[in-house]
């Protein structure tokens, strides 16, 4: 056999050789770890998108306004003379929205608390499928809706709730992704810059009054 022909099928077996273990080695990463990376990064982007409710919770100390403080005492006073019977609607309870701090800097992810008042004498049962609490956030400077976390996502407090009389019931919004959404439509979220905002939760058809924070 030439000299030649024998260098070149020598050549061919070596690089077939290495092409075969190259695929070995590839299914073995996938296997094992190829998708880890991929996956990751799905979780990830699930959590910095993705709501997560939390409750009940304790309430938030030293957040609360002066308004909502006279709200509450006034509504406790009442309170006694509510009969202990009849049907409970969202507009028997006050809702508060309550900021996880005053300021979040430009690493941080909001937290948001609603913080639900039963004033009534009598304990209220609500369904949230038929009285969703939803936490929405409005631009200050010109009253722009931002964003809502039921754009994107399904209610996370379902089921009948029992919310006990002249009780508070506080529930945590644990983070808020800092992006921007619309309702039914997801496809694109932006960012939100920096600047002062307004925070609101709705209990059905009753919203609170709005409390303000800022992003860094």
């Amino acid at each position: 056999m030439p000299r030649e022909v024998y260098i070149r099928r020598r050549v061919a077996a070596v690089v077939v050789l290495v092409v075969l273990i190259g695929l070995l080695w590839w299914a073995i990463a996938a296997m094992f770890g190829g998708g880890s990376d991929s996956e990751n990064a799905a979780a990830t982007q699930a959590t910095s998108t993705s709501p997560n409710m939390k409750g009940p919770v304790e309430p938030p100390q030293g957040n609360s306004s002066k308004a909502s403080d006279s709200a509450t005492s006034s509504s406790s006073a009442s309170a006694s003379s509510e009969p202990k019977a009849g049907n409970c609607s969202p507009a028997d309870l006050q809702v508060e929205a309550v900021p996880g701090a005053p300021v979040f800097g430009a690493d941080q992810q909001p937290n948001f608390f609603a913080k639900i008042t039963n004033p009534t004498g009598r304990d209220c049962e609500l369904n949230m499928e038929d009285s969703p609490l939803k936490f929405e956030v409005f631009r200050l400077n010109d009253y722009q809706r931002v964003w809502s976390d039921l754009d994107c996502n399904d209610p996370e407090v379902t089921g009948n709730v029992k919310f006990p009389a002249g009780k508070t019931t506080t529930y945590e919004l644990t983070s808020w992704s800092r992006t921007s959404s619309v309702p039914g439509n997801c496809g694109s979220r932006d960012p939100v810059p920096a600047g002062a905002y307004l925070l609101y939760t709705h209990v059905g058809d009753t919203v609170s009054q709005p409390a303000t924070f800022n992003l860094g």
